[in-house]
């Protein structure tokens, strides 16, 4: 863990600097508007080292909106993500999409407005797969596919101890509760889930909200699959009684979200998620 830093720039969304013998690299960046604070943390740890490497959990605007800045810090850094989640990046409207969520987010966290960027600099540079391994030098990093939340979502196990949790198998709040995310499909996000369970990985760092105290850990993968079950079950239970999916989001919303998430999310970005949550188990059923 002596080689993992957090350099996280602002609420939203979490950064974290893997610190190798010969290269460095990057996992996730947090929102546009963490930029200028993240650059900040990251130089006061490089020193005269550059950043050689951003490896994206997935494509989300709280993922991925520092890019564009930390490329023109470090020109020559390569974004690795999935093979979607490059394709993503290259429509125009998941573009405009990004760089909408990411001037609300701004707002919604009193940062004003965000520099402006060119979309040409948001972007994959090189595709990453499953069993796929980075040698940084003494920290090796191996990419683990975990679908779910999106179908680009990847997981990080950093020198077979520490797992960067995809978001497929949910997140942390600072309240302790844990959230599910299965927003492309929630069979995928319980396989995920399981998955990261066989690991058994000594330290988890949940997304959005850091390591997982070690106290926690052994319970963490069964919180993850009863708060999936929890969702799964509300939304089914609804709409068996004949509700519709508007009505659902409302109960949803009133049922699961506490003042804590209400801090630490935006509602339109609680509530997009909701909704995909809401369509998915419709769709997959029981």
């Amino acid at each position: 863990m002596d080689k993992i830093i957090d350099v996280t720039g602002g609420q939203g969304g979490k950064a974290f600097l893997l610190i190798g013998e010969e290269k460095t690299a990057l996992v996730d960046c947090g929102m546009a508007y963490c930029a200028p604070t993240l650059i900040s943390n990251i130089k006061q740890v490089l020193g005269r080292r550059t950043l050689d490497y951003i490896l994206i959990s997935h494509s989300h605007y709280d993922h991925i909106g520092a890019i564009p800045y930390l490329r023109e810090e470090w020109p020559n850094l390569k974004v690795l993500g999935a093979e979607y989640a490059k394709g993503i990046l290259n429509r125009e409207n998941a573009l405009k999409d990004i760089r909408n969520l990411s001037v609300l987010a701004a707002k919604f966290y009193g940062a004003g407005d965000i520099k402006e960027y060119g979309d040409d600099m948001l972007k994959v540079d090189n595709n990453i797969f499953d069993g796929d391994s980075l040698d940084l030098g003494g920290v090796i990093i191996k990419v683990i596919e975990a679908q779910g939340h999106t179908k680009c979502s990847l997981s990080f196990l950093v020198n077979n101890e520490t797992l960067f949790a995809s978001e497929s198998t949910g997140y942390k709040s600072k309240s302790g509760k844990v959230y599910p995310a299965f927003i492309t499909s929630c069979s995928q996000a319980i396989d995920s889930i399981n998955r990261s369970r066989e690991i058994n990985p000594r330290f988890i760092i949940s997304p959005h909200f850091g390591l997982v105290n070690q106290s926690d850990t052994l319970n963490y993968w069964e919180e993850c699959i009863l708060a999936v079950k929890e969702t799964k079950d509300f939304i089914l239970r609804l709409s068996e009684k004949g509700y519709e999916e508007e009505q659902i989001l409302i109960e949803y919303e009133e049922a699961f979200r506490d003042e804590e998430s209400r801090l630490e999310q935006p509602s339109n970005a609680f509530r997009l998620n909701a909704q995909s949550m809401i369509k998915t188990v419709l769709n997959e059923g029981k």
